[in-house]
């Protein structure tokens, strides 16, 4: 059985806390991650009265010494890290012009720059090992350029593009790396976001930052079962025959395929359709 490290785990609805519960009923030990580890007391106590082993412990993906003292703590309580999935995200909402210098930082800090340094923290150990899998969580989001959420595709487009890298400089030392790109599941994420908080107010994106802020809330909550994610992480972190990506759920694989075959002319239009953005493409008022 593994020893698994999950990030980004204070979230009952989330893609970590779903993810550690995965791994433990497959019988594996899990360390679930997160800033404020008081959030995860109840994760931790259902844990232990089922019989499963998840330990949650204090983690800032955007500190790097909070990383290395994870990894310590991980490496002294079990000896060993098999797994690692870097699954910390934020949200980021608004038109490019109406985002501030310090929402774009935070969103790159804890997506991109907290995914780096969480992996270089743990890559010693599988080195060391000669073995080991890094998970990293991204999105459809980081394969389509979304509009409206800049700061998150952006952050997801750079965290595919270390994924990938990554798989090659390791492979030679026994460590595989892996992508899984979830769409659209209901997790709550963006509901919990403050969209008040993450752009300019009283811009010319106004209206559009309220149509995309609403539409991604809609969207998520019509999404797909997250259980799905948790099962597909795991999978691609126990698998015999690991590989690079994988697509959870049924609208991710569509969608990414679609852009593949379609030039721009023939998916911009698509796109804008489908997000309802129509009105504000063609300087309309928005549709009620």
């Amino acid at each position: 059985m593994a020893i698994v490290m999950i990030t980004g785990c204070s979230r009952p609805s989330g893609f970590g806390q779903r993810t550690a519960r995965a791994f433990a009923n497959a019988g594996h030990t899990v360390y679930a991650t997160m800033r404020k580890p008081e959030r995860g007391e109840p994760l931790e106590r259902d844990a232990g009265a089922e019989g499963l082993s998840i330990s949650v412990i204090e983690q800032d993906v955007t500190d790097p010494g909070s990383n290395r003292r994870a990894v310590e703590a991980v490496l002294e309580r079990s000896g060993r890290i098999d797994v690692l999935v870097n699954n910390a995200a934020i949200g980021g909402f608004g038109a490019v012009e109406s985002v501030s210098d310090e929402k774009f930082r935070e969103v790159f800090e804890t997506n991109f720059f907290g995914a780096v340094d969480a992996t270089r923290a743990v890559l010693p150990a599988m080195r060391e090992q000669g073995t080991g899998r890094v998970v990293f969580v991204t999105s459809l989001a980081g394969c389509i350029g979304l509009p409206g959420e800049a700061s998150y595709s952006a952050s997801k487009f750079a965290l595919e593009g270390l994924a990938e890298a990554l798989s090659y400089e390791v492979k030679r030392f026994g460590v595989d790396v892996s992508i899984v790109a979830p769409a659209f599941f209901d997790t709550g994420m963006s509901a919990n976001t403050d969209t008040t908080g993450q752009y300019e107010a009283g811009t010319a994106y106004d209206r559009f930052n309220e149509h995309i802020a609403k539409a991604t809330v809609e969207g998520e909550n019509e999404g797909e079962d997250p259980e799905l994610v948790a099962a597909m992480i795991v999978e691609a972190a126990t698998t015999s025959e690991p590989k690079l990506r994988w697509w959870p759920g049924e609208q991710g694989p569509g969608l990414a395929a679609a852009r593949r075959a379609m030039d721009d002319a023939e998916w911009q239009p698509m796109l804008i359709s489908e997000m309802g953005l129509g009105w504000w493409v063609e300087g309309r008022e928005p549709e009620s």
